[in-house]
């Protein structure tokens, strides 16, 4: 699941909500008003894509990539006990 898939959303939408309280407590005309929610809004939601390639890049990716190494690690570590229990198994065999 894409846990980055909403930032954009909800950095518009604080936004939105922000600018809506102060256009209200500042008494704006109406045609003003709506002006600068939606500026503030198509603002905003470019600078949430933005936000969301950078947490992408930076966060997400490192941490996947970690989590297949060790992934990686963990599946190589428990092929080589296999084999080794594989080689005690045969050795016993040929001893008896």
């Amino acid at each position: 699941m894409d846990r980055t898939r909403y930032i954009p959303a909800i950095v518009m939408l604080t936004a939105g909500f922000v600018v809506c309280i102060v256009t209200i407590v500042s008494k704006f005309t109406l045609r003003k008003s709506m002006t600068v929610i939606l500026l503030t809004l198509i603002g905003f939601l470019v600078l949430g894509y933005i936000i969301r390639a950078f947490v992408r890049k930076f966060i997400v990716l490192p941490m996947i990539s970690e989590t297949l190494e060790e992934v990686e690690l963990e599946n190589s570590e428990g092929e080589d006990e296999e084999d080794d229990e594989e080689n005690n198994q045969e050795k016993q065999k040929s001893e008896v």
